[in-house]
C-alpha cells in the first residue's frame, strides 16, 4: 500500500483548505489542532538507503498516520520530510496532546527499509486555533516554534506557549550574535585543576568556554551550547577551544611532568567525519604531545551511535589524544562494549559525588564504577568535590583524579597560573 493510496494533500492544497477549516471554526467557536511533523535524519535516510529507502519509509509513514488519525483529520505534506496534521472540532489542548501522543507511538514499531528493520523519530509541534493563532500564516509559523521545542522534548512533541516563544526567540537572538564572538573577541577559557588523589600533584585542567557579551554580559554555556548545536556552530566553537586551549598551555609553568588538558566534545562533532583531522591539525600548530590532550565525551553522546563513535574514538587514540568518557552513570550504562572501550577514563557523574557521604547508595555506586573502571584498566575522575571528606573518602575508595570547588572554582588564564604557582599538595 502506497503513500498514493491516501488521501495527502500538498502545500498550496493545504493553504487554500485551512482558510476554509479556519472559516468554518469561526463560524461555529469550535477549536482546530495543526501538529507539524519533521522526521528525524531523513537526509541521512536517503544517502544510506537510498532514494528508494527514503520513499519506503514516507509511505508506511502516511501509512500509520492515516491509521491514527480520524477520518475527518486532514494530512498534507509540506516538505521533504514534514508532514501536517489537521484535527478539527477538538475540545482543548490535551485532545491535541493525546494526538500527537498517539503519533509517538505509531514510531515505537521498526520500519522496514530495504528489507532491514530499522528504527525512525520524528519531532511534533502543535498550535491550536483560535488560542494561539487566527490566520493560517500564524498558525503555521506557530506550530514551527513549537516544533523547535519539541526536539529537546523527552516527549518529542511540544504545544505553542508564549513562553517557548519567548525563548525561541532569544535562541535566535543569541544564535546571531554567536558567530561574531569568535571574531570580537567575547570568548574566554577558564580552568578547573584536576589532582591526582594519590600523589597530591597536579594533574591537569578541564577547559571551560566562557562568553561575555558586551551589552548581556556574561550567557552561560548551558543556554548557548545547545543554541550552537542545533544550529551547527559547535564545529567552529570546538576548533576554537581545541587551538585556544593547546596555544594557552604553552604558558603553563613547567611542573616537570606536562599537565593534562580536557577539552569536552559534543555529540554532533564526535559525528563529523572530519573532526579527527581537526584534531591533529591543531595538535601540529602548536606543537602539542598528543598525551597532553584529553578530549571529554559524555557517555550519551558516546551512544547515539556506538559503532561511529568507537571508530572515531580509536582514530584519535592514535594521535595520542586521551579519551575520557564524561558524566558516567547516568543512565546509559552497559557492561556490553566496556571490553571494547575506546577510552583512558571515566568521570563519574556529580550527582553521586556531591552526597556519596550522606547517601550510602551514592557511594555505593562511586565505590562500584571506581571497581569496574580499575579492571577495565581505566583511571576515573571524580567532579564535584565540595569538601577535605569527600576528597579524603575518595582517595581511600582508590579514585585517581579529584575535580571540583575544594580544590578551585574554573578561573581564567592568569589566575590559573598563579594558582599552580601557589599550589602545595596536601
Amino acid at each position: 500500500m502506497s503513500e498514493q493510496q491516501f488521501k495527502v494533500a500538498d502545500r498550496d492544497t493545504l493553504f487554500r483548505d485551512l482558510k476554509d477549516f479556519i472559516k468554518t471554526h469561526q463560524s461555529t467557536g469550535k477549536k482546530l489542532a495543526l501538529l507539524l511533523v519533521k522526521i528525524h535524519r531523513f537526509r541521512r535516510i536517503n544517502m544510506v538507503f537510498g532514494y528508494e529507502g527514503g520513499d519506503q519509509v514516507l509511505n508506511e509513514f502516511v501509512i500509520r498516520m492515516h491509521r491514527m488519525a480520524r477520518s475527518k483529520d486532514y494530512i498534507a505534506r509540506v516538505g521533504n520530510s514534514e508532514f501536517i496534521l489537521v484535527l478539527p472540532e477538538i475540545m482543548n489542548e490535551g485532545h491535541a496532546a493525546l494526538a500527537a501522543t498517539k503519533l509517538q507511538n505509531t514510531l515505537e514499531e521498526s520500519f522496514s527499509i530495504n528489507g532491514n528493520m530499522h528504527k525512525v523519530s520524528a519531532s511534533i509541534g502543535v498550535c491550536i486555533f483560535p488560542d494561539h493563532a487566527q490566520d493560517v500564516a500564524e498558525l503555521i509559523n506557530k506550530a514551527e516554534i513549537a516544533l523547535v521545542d519539541a526536539r529537546s522534548n523527552p516527549r518529542l512533541f511540544s504545544i505553542f506557549s508564549e513562553k517557548i516563544e519567548d525563548t525561541e526567540v532569544y535562541s535566535w537572538d543569541i544564535e546571531g550574535e554567536l558567530d561574531k564572538a569568535v571574531d570580537n573577541d567575547e570568548l574566554s577559557l577558564y580552568f578547573q585543576p584536576q589532582v591526582n588523589l594519590q600523589t597530591g600533584k597536579v594533574f591537569g585542567a578541564e577547559a571551560l568556554i566562557r562568553w561575555r557579551h558586551p551589552e548581556k554580559g556574561f550567557i552561560r554555556p548551558d543556554i548557548f551550547i545547545p543554541i550552537a548545536e542545533q544550529s551547527g556552530q559547535i564545529h567552529k566553537l570546538t576548533w576554537w577551544t581545541l587551538n585556544t586551549a593547546l596555544r594557552l598551555i604553552k604558558e603553563w609553568p613547567d611542573s616537570g611532568e606536562p599537565l593534562k588538558v580536557a577539552v569536552n566534545v559534543s555529540a554532533k562533532v564526535l559525528k563529523d567525519m572530519s573532526f579527527v583531522d581537526s584534531v591533529r591539525a591543531a595538535q601540529n600548530i602548536w606543537s602539542t604531545p598528543g598525551g597532553q590532550l584529553t578530549l571529554e565525551i559524555t557517555e550519551s553522546a558516546l551512544m547515539e551511535d556506538l559503532t561511529t563513535s568507537f571508530i572515531t574514538l580509536n582514530e584519535l587514540k592514535t594521535l595520542g589524544a586521551g579519551i575520557s568518557i564524561d558524566d558516567f552513570g547516568t543512565g546509559y550504562s552497559s557492561m556490553a562494549y566496556f571490553k571494547n572501550i575506546p577510552a583512558n577514563e571515566l568521570k563519574i557523574d556529580q550527582s553521586f559525588v556531591f552526597y556519596m557521604l550522606e547517601n550510602a547508595m551514592d557511594r555505593h555506586i562511586v565505590n562500584t564504577v571506581i571497581d569496574l573502571a580499575h579492571g577495565f584498566n581505566l583511571n576515573v575522575v571524580a567532579e564535584g568535590i565540595e569538601n577535605i571528606e569527600t576528597f579524603n573518602a575518595l582517595k581511600e575508595l582508590g579514585c585517581n583524579i579529584a575535580q571540583g570547588y575544594y580544590l578551585a572554582k574554573p578561573m581564567p588564564q592568569n589566575e590559573f597560573i598563579q594558582w599552580l604557582n601557589n599550589y602545595q599538595p596536601e
